[in-house]
């Protein structure tokens, strides 16, 4: 068992709903429901063809099977653990499941956020727009702010460099998500995550080639998508 396997597997965390729902929603904008609320969630069909500059089709058609693992191991999961509730089940493997459930469902929602802000014709960030002169306020500079972002990125360990707005101030901050589900900030609202588990990377850039994948993740930003997450 290799060792992405044996975290989907095994690992601990609390549950992805910790994120607002506005931000890991699977649009843009807040989700909304479907008629049935135990529908079996659908891995969405994301397309980039011949890959995108900077990361190639190999590296991009790994990475969507993988989402397209968690979409399934999240409605095993979510069928599994509804399941032993009903039945009045609360021992150590009904803990399990939840807490492979907070791994698998943040797993699938923190991707489908990343995949929907990549476009080879990404728009860049509008300078009039209230995000941009956020950002500006926070950090003095949107160049002071991406320095920021990327030192978050390529910090040491597995997991995903995120934007969010707190949004009961406003407040924009620079986050670390350990795995997908830990060292999350509760309520808030993710306006851009960016993976950097080495799945995402290692097939085009190598083992220590995460700063180099962060710098060809910047052009493809959509700030299209991320603006209107804000």
């Amino acid at each position: 068992m290799d060792r992405r396997t044996l975290l989907g597997t095994l690992a601990a965390g609390a549950v992805g709903a910790g994120l607002h729902a506005k931000g890991l929603g699977p649009g843009a904008t807040d989700a909304k429901p479907t008629g049935n609320s135990l529908a079996d969630y659908a891995a969405r069909p994301f397309d980039f063809g011949t890959g995108l500059p900077g990361l190639g089709k190999d590296l991009l058609a790994e990475h969507l099977t993988l989402y397209k693992g968690y979409v399934s191991r999240t409605n095993a999961l979510l069928k599994d653990t509804l399941a032993a509730e009903r039945e009045g089940k609360a021992g150590p493997a009904v803990q399990e499941l939840r807490r492979r459930l907070g791994f698998e469902f943040s797993g699938m929602r923190l991707h489908e956020l990343y995949f929907e802000g990549l476009s080879s014709s990404a728009a860049g960030p509008s300078g009039t727009h209230p995000l941009h002169q956020a950002i500006a306020a926070t950090w003095g500079s949107f160049d002071a702010w991406w320095a920021a972002f990327k030192a978050t990125c390529t910090m040491t360990g597995i997991g995903w460099g995120a934007l969010l707005k707190d949004p009961a101030t406003g407040r924009l901050m620079n986050a670390w998500f350990q795995d997908h589900e830990n060292a999350i900030a509760v309520g808030a609202q993710a306006l851009l995550v960016v993976d950097v588990w080495e799945h995402a990377y290692v097939k085009d850039y190598g083992a220590t080639g995460r700063a180099k994948y962060v710098d060809a993740v910047k052009p493809l930003i959509d700030w299209r998508v991320v603006e209107k997450r804000f």
